[in-house]
């Protein structure tokens, strides 16, 4: 049975762009106070944090689905 890769990947993808989001919304912080008055540092953090540990729970579905999946017998 072939392994759905791109599911994957997407998944990796998405995290990582959540992730970017997260920290540029923490960087441009200086700017938006000045500009808006508005301080995103929390939500920067927030965002990248939720990010991260999608990215975690991803890579242990992975690896509990490879082990599963190795233990199978084949009939």
């Amino acid at each position: 049975m072939k392994e759905p890769v791109g599911k994957y990947r997407k998944y990796d993808v998405a995290t990582f762009i959540i992730m970017i989001v997260g920290v540029v919304l923490f960087l441009l912080t200086p700017l938006f106070i000045r500009l808006f008055h508005f301080d995103s540092d929390v939500f920067g953090l927030l965002i990248f944090l939720i990010g991260f540990v999608m990215f975690v729970v991803g890579v242990i579905v992975r690896v509990i689905i490879r082990r599963v999946g190795s233990h199978r017998q084949i009939s």
